[in-house]
C-alpha cells in the first residue's frame, strides 16, 4: 500500500516537474515562455494647464444654464420619414379617414412584398389578431431582414405600417391603386411595394 502511494506520488512530481508552462506563478519560467508577463505603465508625466473658470455668460443652454431643464442639450433629430406618433384621425382638407377597423379587415390577408424595382418578392401575410406589435403579420424568410422580423402592422391614416417584433416601423405604404400599396423601407429608404396576392 505504501509502495503504491508512494509511486503515484513520484509520477505526479515528475509529471508536474517536466511541465514547461507557467502556469499563475508556478513552476519556474524560461526567458522563451509561452506567456508573457505584462509590465505596469507608468501614468504620463506631462505638464498640467490651469487657467481661471470663465464667467457664467448669456447662453441660457449647457453647463451656463440656470435650471436643469436649460441644461439638457437640445438634440437635432434625425431626418427620418417615420412618424413618432400616429397621424390625425383627419386628413388635410377635412376629409375623415374610414374607421381603422374595417380598413383592418379588408388588407387583412396574403400581399406580395416588392423590392429592388420589382426584380425581388416574397410573401407577407397581415392577420386581424393581436400580435406583439400592433396587429400580427408574418413574412417569408426570403424576405429581406428587416422585413422578416415584422411580426406586427397596423394603419395609421391612409398608411399601412409595417413593425418588427420590439414595435420599431420597417416600412411604410400609401395607397397607389386597388390592391396596391408603394412605400419605403425605414432601414435603408429603399422603395418597396405591397401588392395583394
Amino acid at each position: 500500500m505504501k509502495l503504491t502511494a508512494v509511486v503515484a506520488t513520484t509520477a505526479a512530481a515528475v509529471m508536474l516537474g517536466g511541465c514547461s508552462t507557467v502556469l499563475d506563478g508556478f513552476g519556474s519560467s524560461s526567458g522563451g515562455g509561452a506567456m508573457e508577463t505584462s509590465q505596469i505603465t507608468p501614468a504620463p508625466s506631462g505638464s498640467v494647464e490651469s487657467s481661471p473658470v470663465p464667467a457664467p455668460g448669456t447662453t441660457a443652454s449647457g453647463a451656463n444654464a440656470t435650471t436643469a431643464a436649460g441644461a439638457v442639450t437640445p438634440r437635432q433629430a434625425a431626418a427620418t420619414p417615420v412618424a413618432l406618433a400616429p397621424p390625425p384621425a383627419t386628413a388635410p382638407g377635412g376629409v375623415a379617414y374610414a374607421e381603422p377597423g374595417a380598413a383592418r379587415t379588408q388588407l387583412a390577408g396574403t400581399w406580395k412584398y416588392g423590392w429592388d424595382n420589382g426584380q425581388k418578392t416574397c410573401k407577407v401575410t397581415l392577420s386581424t389578431d393581436r400580435g406583439m406589435s400592433g396587429f400580427a403579420a408574418n413574412a417569408d424568410v426570403d424576405c429581406p431582414n428587416d422585413i422578416f422580423m415584422t411580426k406586427g402592422w397596423d394603419v395609421w391614416g391612409n398608411e399601412i405600417v409595417l413593425q418588427n417584433h420590439v414595435g420599431k416601423v420597417t416600412a411604410r405604404l400609401q395607397p397607389v391603386a386597388a390592391g396596391q400599396y408603394d412605400g419605403v423601407s425605414t432601414g435603408d429608404g429603399s422603395k418597396i411595394t405591397l401588392t395583394r396576392s
